[in-house]
């Protein structure tokens, strides 16, 4: 998440640099975050698919990610030759990885929404199946019922 913060950030202060240093400065910052995301990309898919497909999964993330980084350079162009600078075109260019990010700060909440729900459906078939095995030993008892002593002391 923070990756795709900096990101975006560093996108859209590209057309702020005025002094060469500063561009040098923010790309150093861009680049070094890009590594982060593409060094932690293969965990993540190893930790969301089966180690059969992490190869698969890795080549459908990169090929996917290659649409935008196709399309985006002759977009930039015609939005150059619209409006007569590259600005615009950084600034929407750092707009979908903070979109990204803010997307990726709820799965935290629906997994642990979803993981609740789980709970209270396991926990009530772990219920009926106690309750099941419970009167499935006392019909087969002798029918002879021993009242147990309600505390322990």
């Amino acid at each position: 998440v923070l990756s795709f913060i900096f990101i975006g950030l560093m996108s859209m202060m590209i057309p702020l640099c005025d002094v060469f240093g500063a561009l040098i400065a923010v790309c150093l910052i861009m680049g070094l975050f890009d590594g982060c995301f593409i060094s932690i990309m293969a965990p993540i898919a190893f930790e969301l698919v089966d180690t059969q497909d992490v190869s698969q999964a890795i080549g459908f993330l990169l090929g996917f990610m290659s649409i935008p980084m196709t399309v985006g350079p002759p977009i930039a162009g015609l939005l150059r030759d619209e409006l007569g600078s590259y600005d615009v075109a950084f600034y929407l260019a750092g707009i979908p990885p903070l979109i990204g990010s803010a997307i990726l700060c709820f799965i935290p909440w629906i997994h642990s929404k979803k993981q609740r729900e789980t709970d209270k459906t396991t926990g009530g078939e772990k219920m009926e199946t106690m309750l099941e095995n419970q009167n499935s030993l006392l019909s087969n008892s002798s029918g002879i019922l021993k009242k147990e002593s309600d505390s322990v002391i």
